[in-house]
């Protein structure tokens, strides 16, 4: 609260987050008050981690976000910031980058092991004088980028490229296509062998709709959802076979018809409704620093909370 007071002027706001942090927790039909912290899942945590994390921003705030003379755009803000890294990179002094969303961070470093080490130590001694947070020992770790590490869902690593030498990849972790395969798989079981072919194909589709448009950013993402469709196709042949133990092969063929919107090709069809395919989803490198500052976050033409 003292965070949001020094930074929110609007008394109204912080007396509204004040309440939240009253609210208390309704489990099992009973009423629970919360004397510190918030309930797991709350709509409140995620404003509260950005308010409280907020420090780390600040203690890298050279590298990061660093303070220009007179009014300055957001490019210029960014442009010092990466030329300040690169200085310090050159001058043979450890550079510190972090990235985070909302309680969940990484801090990328340029430096040797040891330097890695220090800093985490330092860093979890500012944010308990600053805030009182402590980081958690079992999720805390130090990795080499050469290994890689997961972060919000992807796997971030370096690779040797014969071509240009070592080369950041933003990739699909092989437990996320497991995930999908046997989510798949538990939607065209024995168990859930009823239905129409049409029905089945309205279940599957937002699932692999959504889960391409998370992945379609990283690096060999065509390979990954090629593999993923010939699964799925397998598994609706599999599912048919339950569902119509009578019928011969030919007949269940018969529920692969050519594509409305690439008649080349055949998929499982029932009428108008037919199998979404994760490799025509379009691909593309993710753009570094693609998005502006949204509307919501701007007042009076300059950035806000």
């Amino acid at each position: 609260m003292e965070r949001l007071r020094k930074r929110v002027a609007d008394q109204r706001v912080v007396r509204l987050v004040g309440q939240f942090l009253k609210a208390g927790v309704l489990a099992e039909e009973q009423f629970f008050r919360t004397e510190a912290g918030t309930p797991q899942g709350g709509i409140i945590s995620p404003l509260l981690a950005n308010i409280a994390l907020s420090a780390i921003e600040e203690r890298y705030k050279r590298w990061v976000h660093p303070d220009l003379t007179g009014r300055s755009s957001r490019q210029s803000i960014l442009s010092a910031a990466s030329g300040r890294r690169m200085w310090d990179r050159k001058a043979g002094h450890c550079v510190c980058f972090p990235v985070r969303y909302a309680d969940d961070f990484v801090v990328l470093v340029s430096g040797t092991q040891e330097q890695a080490i220090e800093e985490k130590s330092a860093l979890a001694k500012y944010l308990r004088e600053t805030t009182g947070l402590e980081l958690s020992p079992e999720k805390t770790k130090i990795t080499a980028m050469t290994d890689g590490f997961e972060f919000l869902g992807f796997r971030f690593v370096m690779e040797w490229d014969g071509r240009y030498g070592y080369c950041a990849r933003v990739q699909i972790p092989k437990a996320k296509s497991l995930d999908l395969r046997h989510k798949v798989k538990e939607c065209t079981g024995r168990d859930s062998a009823r239905g129409t072919l049409g029905a089945k194909l309205q279940e599957l589709n937002p699932i692999l709709r959504g889960w391409a448009n998370y992945f379609r950013f990283c690096y060999g993402a065509s390979n990954v959802f090629t593999s993923l469709d010939w699964y799925t196709g397998d598994r609706l042949w599999r599912w048919q076979r339950k569902v119509r133990p009578n019928a011969n092969a030919s007949e269940i063929a018969k529920g692969r018809q050519r594509s409305s919107r690439r008649p080349t090709v055949r998929l499982w069809r029932d009428g108008s409704v037919e199998q979404y395919m994760l490799a025509w989803t379009l691909v593309c490198r993710f753009r570094l620093a693609w998005m502006g500052t949204p509307n919501f976050a701007t007042s009076s033409g300059e950035p806000d909370a």
